[in-house]
């Protein structure tokens, strides 16, 4: 039985702490809100502590703080040689990365983009791959939602990020070339919204919202000969038409974030190193600044 620290226990905390349970893990929590260590004993935790200074001897740590924290939670965690799975965005700037890495975090940081993991994006990938939908000329993905917490960040860091993540997982790399972007910004000047276009055949088109009445987050794909569409992220299945007619193709309903930490628990006893690492999140983080200053950010 793993021993995991766990840093954060918030809303999306508490969902990595269930299924650390289910994962059959000992987890120790260090949160400075009194409410949240309270809570999370309630929910299975078998310690919980204000800092990360008084966490007993852990295998290895989660991080789930707001994101401007992340980066130096993780630089602290470093300094005791284990490893290290941080929620994104990890790192907001390119000094942040360089923080860590000539920390050493190379070698023991981990990012959990957990779009990596959903079947439903894997399926995606596979049907894109296969020759059903002719040669992808487009990918076109949507998230809309009404959120009350930017954690101190913008719609790039909290909601781009992810379909950025997808587009790398369906194509193995996010196009360099940035065609178009449009920011929406609220009345504090926050980017709450944006239309982003990438690459050219296939084009990458990214819609997202943090202003939106509705929640949607769906991912289509336009081949040459037909289309392959994720219509939600809770979706059982994906459906494919070309000229034979419509498909749909049943997929694993198990959580992305199960996966993943799944993933890093089976690290922890020998198994293969998670898939993101320190430089995964360089790369993302690269395309984040360079999109912002296409439209018009400051860094």
């Amino acid at each position: 039985m793993k021993r995991i620290g766990l840093i954060g226990c918030g809303n999306w905390g508490s969902n990595i702490l269930r299924d650390l349970i289910k994962l059959n893990c000992t987890v120790y929590i260090a949160d400075t809100d009194k409410n949240s260590r309270i809570q999370a004993l309630e929910k299975g935790a078998d310690k919980t502590f204000a800092s990360i200074e008084n966490l007993p001897h852990c295998d290895g740590y989660v991080v789930a703080v707001p994101i401007p924290d992340l980066t130096p939670v993780c630089a602290t965690l470093l300094d005791y040689k284990k490893p290290i799975f941080s929620e994104k965005t990890l790192c907001m700037s390119l000094e942040d990365y360089h923080l860590l890495n000539n920390l050493g975090g190379s070698d023991c940081i981990f990012v959990m983009h957990k779009w990596h993991y959903h079947p439903g994006i894997e399926a995606l990938r596979v049907v894109a791959h296969s020759g059903k939908i002719g040669v992808i000329e487009e990918i076109f993905a949507i998230r809309h939602a009404w959120s009350h917490d930017f954690h101190g960040g913008d719609v790039f860091w909290t909601q781009v990020i992810h379909d950025l993540t997808i587009v790398k997982h369906i194509l193995g790399t996010i196009p360099e070339t940035i065609e178009s972007v449009k920011v929406i910004k609220n009345e504090s000047g926050l980017p709450t919204g944006c239309t982003v276009i990438l690459g050219h055949r296939p084009w990458i088109v990214i819609c997202t919202s943090g202003r939106h009445c509705n929640k949607i987050s769906g991912v289509s794909i336009q081949g040459s000969k037909g289309t392959v569409s994720l219509r939600d992220a809770y979706e059982d299945h994906v459906v494919i038409k070309n000229k034979s007619g419509e498909e749909k193709m049943a997929i694993d309903t198990t959580f992305p974030l199960y996966l993943e930490l799944k993933e890093f628990i089976e690290y922890l006893e020998g198994g293969p190193a998670p898939r993101c690492n320190l430089h995964h999140a360089r790369e993302v983080t690269e395309v984040i600044l360079k999109i912002r200053e296409k439209g018009g950010l400051k860094s």
